[in-house]
């Protein structure tokens, strides 16, 4: 059975205890697609700050500089 959680500008759909986040980018607004885990699924729901860094970090392997966000 698939869910499907709605963010602010992302979603988080799990599929049989896997997780992917996805949300819209690029000129065409095509949506991108990413692996995720239970925790990252969790931490992206509970802020749109939370949100963002588990964004950045699926993008680029990453967790943003907490230094950079304030």
């Amino acid at each position: 059975m698939k869910k499907t959680y709605q963010g602010n500008g992302f979603a988080i759909i799990e599929k049989e205890a896997q997780y992917q986040i996805t949300w819209p980018q690029g000129p065409y607004d095509k949506p991108v697609f990413y692996s995720i885990s239970k925790e990252n699924a969790n931490k992206a729901l509970e802020s749109p700050q939370d949100a963002y860094e588990v964004m950045i970090y699926v993008e680029t392997g990453q967790w943003p500089n907490k230094d950079e966000l304030a």
